[in-house]
């Protein structure tokens, strides 16, 4: 995955075998629709029910996809996921929007390639 930033707008762009495990090929947002935009070493916050809608999930290898939930839609691509029901991620980048699709979006990413982004997303 690779990232392109404009003035305005964030895109994350998917790579090799990652769009057929994710059903989706890129993911953008707004600016102006990013609520909040943390790095998180360990990430674990699911609602009680989440259905995959399309996606991947395998247990120590990847977690790809949409997943709907009563709060909206989250986008994860993560790596190395934790747990069956209590799901736990590593070295995640979480942005959450004001829209419906997608509420959250969930990367996995080191913490230096997300200084950057976590940059961006303050020149306001």
């Amino acid at each position: 995955m690779y990232t392109v930033t404009t003035k305005d707008n964030i895109s994350f762009i998917l790579e090799g075998t990652e769009p057929i495990l994710a059903f989706r090929a890129k993911i953008s947002v707004d600016k102006k629709d990013i609520v909040s935009l943390k790095w998180h070493e360990k990430f674990n916050d699911w609602p009680d029910m989440q259905v995959r809608m399309p996606g991947s999930y395998l247990p120590s290898w990847i977690m790809a996809g949409s997943y709907w939930n009563d709060e909206g839609w989250d986008f994860v691509l993560a790596k190395k996921p934790k747990g069956l029901t209590q799901r736990l991620l590593f070295d995640v980048l979480v942005i959450e929007t004001t829209k419906d699709k997608y509420r959250r979006i969930i990367l996995r990413m080191d913490k230096d390639k997300a200084k950057p982004i976590l940059q961006w997303w303050k020149e306001k």
